[in-house]
């Protein structure tokens, strides 16, 4: 049976013949991602071809930071390579061309006075959760928008299934590594689920995250992501529906009850990286000027 192997293939594994060539039967199948290494020839025989191509499907098609270059029976990477189809990560995000990068932002003082009038809330409490939310840019180097890649958020998505597999991708809440290092994550724990992953994310000048995006005002997450990818003014549409949605965050937006506020925007964790304290300074400098 195609997918079925009885013992280990790989480095320090039995490599029994008949399992070996069920392995790199599968390895020639998905061939895509066993570049670099090219393809081992299917004659059941565990070589230093058969590793590598092994090492190199692990890395390119499961995301897995360190390949071992092993397949166990009912293990992760013999379920990768029963699979009819490994397509890869298949939103607009992900391709590799050059997307522009906005030069100016398209949120005007219009559009801000606008969206303070719809929540009922000042025009500096508007730019004070985004100035805090997005330190740097709302667009990488790429033009694509700034996100965040939370891995608790990943490991409820994905019921804890990665935990051990990909641990930098699924686990406790920190750990977010360097900004130029989250597309990289995004895109791996995409390999694993695309939905799950897109969720993870939080997004653009707001910073929302994708698993928002109902209360955002998109129904799924793949068109939610296609407005954070549009302009900033999307970033502000979302904004405004996502807090319109939570009439506990809404009045505390107009409140400036910025406690109140961090705990439904940021999560119960608000307190660890002072989005209160934050949004409140944010504010009082912004209402002044």
């Amino acid at each position: 049976m195609v997918g079925v192997i009885s013992k280990g293939v790989g480095r320090g594994r039995m490599n029994d013949p008949t399992d070996v060539l069920v392995v790199e039967q599968l390895l020639v199948r998905h061939g895509r991602w066993t570049f670099p290494q090219g393809l081992p020839v299917a004659n059941g025989t565990a070589d230093a071809a058969t590793f590598a191509a092994i090492e190199a499907f692990q890395r390119n098609a499961m995301g897995l930071l360190k390949p071992d270059g092993t397949v166990d029976p009912g293990g992760l990477t013999i379920r990768f390579l029963d699979r009819p189809i490994i397509p890869g990560p298949r939103h607009k995000v992900f391709r590799e061309i050059c997307w522009v990068r906005p030069e100016t932002s398209s949120i005007t003082p219009a559009l801000v006075e606008a969206a303070a009038k719809t929540l009922g809330c000042e025009v500096a409490a508007v730019r004070a959760v985004a100035q805090v939310e997005t330190k740097r840019s709302p667009w990488d180097e790429e033009g694509r928008p700034t996100i965040l890649f939370e891995r608790h958020k990943f490991r409820t998505h994905t019921g804890g299934g990665y935990n051990r597999s990909h641990p930098d991708l699924s686990g406790p809440q920190g750990a977010y590594g360097k900004f130029s290092a989250q597309y990289p994550k995004l895109r791996r724990a995409a390999l694993l689920d695309e939905a799950a992953a897109l969720k993870s994310a939080s997004w653009g000048t707001f910073q929302i995250l994708g698993e928002n995006h109902d209360a955002a005002g998109y129904k799924t997450v793949e068109a939610f992501v296609d407005a954070m990818m549009e302009n900033d003014a999307r970033h502000l549409e979302a904004f405004v529906a996502f807090v319109n949605a939570n009439k506990g965050m809404r009045k505390a937006l107009q409140d400036r009850n910025w406690a109140g506020f961090a705990s439904r925007y940021n999560g119960p964790d608000y307190k660890k990286n002072d989005y209160d304290t934050q949004m409140k300074a944010a504010y009082e400098r912004l209402s002044k000027s």
